[in-house]
């Protein structure tokens, strides 16, 4: 896959022209992925239950959000050679969002939401989705939906917004997923414990290398989850 880039001005012109005349501005060498991007948006929304009017009602937009994005990390994985390299480049999904599938990202926010099209990087919705997955795999599609089934939009911003100085810590993010889908849902929700332990690691890693504690990543996210239940 040749990825095309854009800037962020570039990527507003784009949406504005999608806006004004609804026509898609994209290369003819991406009429593939876009074909794809359609057909994964509509198998979501058939999964649930849901029609796209449906979307913003309920959880279900955590819901398309998690059942889109686990396909789209495959998809473009997989088929289009996607790299966390690529992943880490904010033109390609600026390209994405604005070029080849605005619509998608209509459907999902409504029109008025720049910010998840071109205009802040980390909320570019493409992007978001596949760094959310990505942060949370463990190791297979099934097994990653496992862990995130009963999640909310607010556990996806805790995480793919609370990158360091020195990037995403992978594998203490995943183990931080997974302990995280193991808790009593109600607990989670009325203790908004995810969000605080988030928190609470931020400030710690400062501080701990978390794979040189005792137990590594595994027996760090257990502190991080004991000193809430003390």
């Amino acid at each position: 896959m040749n990825w095309i880039e854009i800037g962020r001005e570039e990527s507003r012109q784009k949406y504005e022209d999608y806006c004004a005349t609804g026509n898609l501005g994209f290369s003819k060498d991406y009429d593939e992925l876009r074909k794809d991007l359609v057909d994964l948006f509509s198998t979501a929304l058939i999964k649930i239950g849901i029609t796209e009017d449906q979307i913003s009602q309920k959880n279900y937009s955590y819901q398309l959000d998690l059942q889109f994005g686990l396909k789209l990390y495959t998809t473009l994985n997989q088929k289009y050679g996607m790299n966390v390299r690529l992943a880490a480049t904010d033109g390609v999904w600026r390209y994405l969002c604005s070029c080849v599938a605005p619509d998608l990202v209509e459907k999902r926010y409504g029109k008025d939401h720049p910010d998840r099209i071109w205009k802040k990087p980390k909320r570019l919705w493409l992007r978001v989705l596949w760094w959310y997955i990505y942060l949370s795999w463990q190791g297979t599609e099934e097994a990653t939906e496992a862990i995130l089934r009963d999640n909310s939009t607010d556990e996806i911003l805790q995480l793919v917004d609370r990158c360091g100085r020195g990037g995403y810590r992978v594998g203490l993010y995943r183990e931080l997923m997974k302990k995280n889908g193991t808790l009593d849902l109600a607990e989670r929700r009325k203790n908004q414990l995810f969000r605080k332990m988030m928190v609470l690691n931020t400030a710690r890693v400062q501080a701990v290398e978390p794979e040189l504690t005792s137990g590594g990543n595994q027996g760090y996210v257990e502190a991080l989850y004991s000193y809430f239940q003390e």
